[in-house]
């Protein structure tokens, strides 16, 4: 089940329903970096996404929309 922001849910230690919030990888600084608008709980889920790239990155979550599209735009640049 997926909440009213289309994000996946977190029930008893599982993720439900959906996929990753939108990410993108900043190799640079070794970072994925994932907009979840809310937060807490769906941020109790990055250790689960984070099984599917490499050890040595670092999740981290970015709140604003704007904000998330301006650094995605940068990295992409450089």
């Amino acid at each position: 089940m997926t909440n009213k922001n289309n994000y996946p849910r977190l029930r008893n230690g599982k993720v439900e329903g959906g996929s990753m919030p939108p990410h993108y990888l900043d190799e640079k600084n070794k970072q994925v970096v994932f907009h979840i608008k809310g937060g807490f709980p769906t941020t109790m889920a990055i250790p689960i996404w984070m099984k599917n790239f490499p050890d040595d990155l670092k999740g981290v979550v970015v709140r604003c929309e704007e904000t998330f599209y301006k650094l995605r735009a940068k990295v992409n640049e450089g």
